[in-house]
């Protein structure tokens, strides 16, 4: 999908991040100069309600791959990792020896893809359902992209019209629940490209182009879908290294979670949950006195401490990005180890698509601002779509054959 090629003057968007029990969006435009104008931030999005509306169903109305309407509205979503998942998967075919020498056509890598697709799919299926907490048969794959390709031993941007014996690639299959599948069907049924993507993928690859990898984000919790137990995560991109051509996504179960943190601020000032966030958010904000300051540290300092003994645990090194509504305690940069808690560059990452300059403040419409952490997790996968280059003929024939797959 050639993000860019749309973003022109008076385009309007809508990036939508889809949590586990609701979803956040950040409306938005760019204006003549090249400025985003922020519009509104609305949280806890009902979604089935909210594409319901009789004119948001009649903008995703097609005819023989064309709409009927023409909504100027421009819809992402990125989702919580308890809500999407994407696998990626090493691929690699022969030619047949009587195709060696003629020119490789997208139809041949559609049907070669085809093929591993269906040899890896109920593997695959059942990975992801048990990452989203759902049975095989509700996780749906919604994406299906291949990338990184290699011709013989070079790396190419696309194969096709080149010779050779034999391609390899990545291929990366994104799945979710059958119910945010129903929810956003409409979307993904669309006669164009919908970016849709699991949000930790998205945002530490937006974050690659203005950071070293490796770069690690962890998620303090979360809810699985079956027992609503907190679920923690830690995701790893990691730089081309042996048989990975290319820099890897990995993730694995982190035991740690900012509940850990309220617990103790409940226990030892004997109020609710609700209070505890407040405190803590007051205290990370400095708005606690010297001495009051100095108790309260005391209080969270063990939880923050059983983080670090994890993190040590793990081998995290480089840069760490906390998915952290309520902020740290601590002031960023912040090093542990081998591992530096960083602020997210959401500026510098605007900058290299020539958004920085001339940002806008939200309008009188808006329900509520955004804070930096929330309006990141928005922006980056934004910056992600603009530079994504997948949308080429083969990707576009490998996302119409999806739907034998999502029943």
């Amino acid at each position: 999908m050639k993000f860019s090629s749309f973003l022109h003057p008076k385009e309007r968007f809508l990036v939508l991040e889809i949590m586990p029990s609701g979803a956040n969006g950040l409306f938005f435009s760019i204006d003549d100069e090249h400025n985003l104008v922020f519009e509104k931030f609305v949280r806890g999005i009902d979604l089935r309600r909210f594409f319901a509306r009789p004119w948001r169903r009649a903008a995703q109305q097609s005819w023989e791959g064309e709409y009927l309407f023409k909504d100027r509205r421009r819809v992402m979503a990125v989702a919580d990792p308890s809500r999407a998942t994407t696998i990626p998967i090493p691929v690699e075919f022969a030619r047949e020896p009587s195709d060696v020498k003629l020119p490789i056509t997208v139809p041949e890598l559609e049907n070669r893809i085809a093929q591993e697709t269906a040899k890896i799919f109920n593997r695959c299926r059942t990975e992801a359902a048990a990452r989203l907490g759902v049975h095989e048969l509700d996780a749906v794959l919604v994406g299906e992209k291949a990338r990184a390709f290699k011709v013989d031993s070079d790396t190419v941007a696309d194969p096709a019209g080149l010779t050779g014996k034999k391609v390899a690639l990545l291929l990366e299959l994104t799945f979710t629940g059958r119910g945010l599948f129903e929810a956003l069907k409409p979307f993904f049924n669309a006669p164009e490209d919908f970016y849709f993507a699991e949000s930790p993928q998205a945002r530490l690859s937006s974050l690659a182009r203005v950071s070293k990898i490796p770069l690690n984000m962890i998620f303090p919790g979360g809810h699985a879908v079956v027992d609503e137990a907190p679920r923690a995560s830690l995701f790893t991109l990691k730089p081309a290294h042996g048989r990975h051509a290319h820099p890897v996504l990995f993730r694995e179960p982190f035991s740690w979670e900012f509940a850990r943190v309220f617990e103790r601020i409940e226990r030892a000032f004997a109020v609710g949950p609700e209070v505890a966030r407040g405190l803590y958010a007051a205290y990370c904000e400095g708005g606690f006195s010297e001495a009051g300051g100095r108790a309260f540290k005391k209080t969270i300092d063990p939880a923050f401490e059983e983080l670090f003994a994890e993190m040590a645990k793990k081998r995290i090194k480089g840069s760490v990005y906390m998915d952290a509504p309520y902020g740290l305690p601590f002031t960023l940069p912040h090093r542990e180890g081998d591992a530096v808690f960083e602020a997210m560059p959401l500026g510098e990452a605007l900058e290299i698509v020539g958004f920085a300059e001339g940002m806008q403040a939200f309008g009188g419409r808006t329900r509520e601002v955004p804070d930096a952490n929330a309006l990141s997790r928005h922006l980056l996968p934004f910056i992600e779509a603009y530079f994504d280059r997948s949308g080429t003929d083969l990707n576009r024939k490998l996302r119409r054959r999806l739907h034998w797959l999502a029943s």
